[in-house]
Parts: structure tokens; C-alpha cells; sequence
């Protein structure tokens, strides 16, 4: 029979346990805070913003799809871009070609210097602009039930993400109401980005 390697050694991040929050005096409670969210992009507000939408259990569906496919609509006008005219130019057909030959080259994702989406890569029609879904505990459910619809549409690219997001929780006096301390906890969250292709 053959020696066995030494067995490695455990880490010491590996090893140290899990520290546990001290347990609530009988007359405290914890009275969690809402999540924090930033503010509510527009449809029209430039590739740089992000675009997210944070559903709850209680989100209708039908705003929800609508409100991805604005954002969506929007991100394909952006990407099809502008064509300029000018006087400048004796062969306005050349001109007005090459600026049309361009903008579907962006469209597709590669065109242009930059590949369309400013990092010199090839993506989608919206050159890499996504609009992010995102769902926390009861909530999962519906956004799951969102991301289902949108990988049946043509044209579009869905990818799920899990991640997890801070919150903050205050520990009161039950009687009184008085904020004694807060506490940050870890909330599992689900995020689903929406492409077009």
C-alpha cells in the first residue's frame, strides 16, 4: 500500500467560524430598515447610467415587462445613433452611405473605432447596455417568472446572477421605541440582466 500525502493543513480563514451576533436582551427587538436603492433612471438617460428595476412580491407583471422593454427600445435607438448632414461635404450620397454603413455596423456591434460598445469588443444591438433586474427574499419568485418570459422573446439575452446585498436592522426597546444600536446583515438577492442581441 502506498503512503498518503500529508493531509494540507486548513486555512486559517477557512478554520475561524462564523461569529455569531450576541443574543437580544428579552426587552429589545430588531425592527428592520427598507432596502436602499438609487434613484429610478429614465429610459432616455445615456449608456453610462445604469438601468435598473427592483421588483417586489407585489410588482405587477405586465409594468414590469413594460417598463423592460422601454429601457430596451430606448437602448437600440441609442445604439443605431445619429446621422449628420453637412454642407461641408460635395458627395452628400457618399456621405449620407458611409454615415448609414457605420451606424448598422454599431448596431450589429462592431462597428465603429470602438467595436460599439467602447471597449473595442463585439456585443449586441445595444452595445453591451443591459437593463438590470433585481429581487430580494419573496420577491425572487416574481422576477424569476419575468426572466422566464423574456428567454422566450427573439432577440433578447437573459442571464440570472445571485449575489447578496447589506442591510441595516436597528435594535429598539419594545416598550419605548428608542434606537439602541443598528446591525448589518447579509440578504441573499438575485439579479437578472436583459440584452438585446
Amino acid at each position: 500500500m502506498a503512503p498518503q500525502p500529508p493531509s494540507p493543513k486548513p486555512s486559517s480563514s477557512l478554520s475561524k467560524p462564523h461569529k455569531k451576533l450576541p443574543r437580544l436582551p428579552p426587552t429589545q427587538k430588531i425592527q428592520k430598515r427598507p432596502l436602499l436603492h438609487p434613484p429610478i433612471a429614465s429610459p432616455r438617460t445615456g449608456s453610462s447610467t445604469p438601468k435598473e428595476i427592483y421588483v417586489s412580491a407585489s410588482s405587477p407583471f405586465i409594468s414590469t415587462i413594460k417598463r423592460v422593454r422601454t429601457y430596451l427600445s430606448q437602448i437600440e435607438s441609442r445604439a443605431a445613433g445619429k446621422i449628420t448632414l453637412s454642407s461641408a461635404h460635395k458627395n452628400h450620397h457618399a456621405h449620407i452611405k458611409t454615415a448609414i454603413q457605420k451606424g448598422v455596423e454599431k448596431a450589429r456591434g462592431g462597428g465603429g473605432e470602438d467595436g460599439g460598445n467602447g471597449k473595442g469588443g463585439k456585443r449586441g444591438r445595444g452595445g453591451g447596455e443591459e437593463v438590470v433586474l433585481k429581487a430580494t427574499g419573496k420577491a425572487i419568485e416574481r422576477l424569476l417568472q419575468v426572466a422566464l418570459f423574456f428567454e422566450e422573446e427573439e432577440g433578447v439575452k437573459v442571464e440570472i446572477r445571485t449575489g447578496s446585498v447589506g442591510a441595516v436592522d436597528d435594535v429598539v426597546e419594545k416598550d419605548g421605541g428608542e434606537t439602541g444600536e443598528s446591525r448589518v446583515r447579509r440578504a441573499s438577492c438575485l439579479e437578472v440582466g436583459v440584452r438585446l442581441v
